[in-house]
């Protein structure tokens, strides 16, 4: 096989890069009903969402702490997620 130097092959045959994987984010939506409150854990990746948990709790506390859980479980830090209050 001839040796070939890199001024001639064409960008066509090099290998081609893979784009970097977008990351996602992470929601905790907490929603407030009349005795209780509705917490909703969103993955949003490459444009979809897909909803993790959802889980009705007692109190604003126990619907932090259960996305913080959900957050330490799967890797990912609380610091990235953003907690929506409605």
């Amino acid at each position: 096989m001839p040796d070939i130097t890199a001024s001639q092959v064409s960008l066509d045959h090099r290998a081609a890069v893979p784009a970097e994987e977008d990351p996602g984010s992470v929601q905790a939506v907490i929603t407030r009903g009349w005795n209780a409150y509705l917490l909703q854990v969103v993955l949003v990746k490459n444009g979809e969402t897909r909803m993790l948990v959802g889980k009705e709790v007692t109190s604003y506390a126990v619907a932090e702490t259960v996305a913080r859980v959900f957050a330490a479980t799967h890797g990912v830090s609380w610091d990235k997620v953003e907690v929506v209050l409605k």
